[in-house]
């Protein structure tokens, strides 16, 4: 497998880009041996919401390229998109299982359980 960062996709995503061509032809040439990260999804995310982009469509993509089936990270996406969390909430939004403990309630919107740290 082959490891691409951020600027690979972006690259690849964006209607322009001076690398677009270049990260093409690496496509062409390592289809199907491309992976990537959750630091690649976090980073996209940031950029997503930097530039009003659509996060799910751009994690979609991103998984398509790299054959990443489980959901995690269209889940976060989703969780920023649809309800208007911050990146790292939303990320931790889908390693929480439903359940965290938090001050912040961002997590009310999606109905996670929260423990509202608050009141303890």
């Amino acid at each position: 497998m082959i490891y691409a960062d951020t600027d690979f996709f972006i690259a690849l995503l964006k209607p322009s880009d001076w690398l677009k061509d270049k990260a093409k032809k690496a496509l062409e040439r390592y289809k199907g041996q491309i992976t990537t990260s959750e630091v690649t999804f976090i980073e996209l995310a940031l950029l997503a919401k930097r530039y009003n982009l659509d996060p799910v469509r751009i994690t979609a993509n991103v998984m398509a390229i790299c054959g990443i089936e489980d959901d995690t990270f269209l889940k976060a996406a989703i969780y920023i998109r649809d309800y208007g969390f911050g990146v790292f909430d939303a990320f931790h939004a889908v390693h929480c299982k439903g359940r965290i403990i938090s001050s912040d309630h961002v997590f009310d919107r999606a109905r996670i359980d929260r423990i509202k740290l608050e009141e303890l």
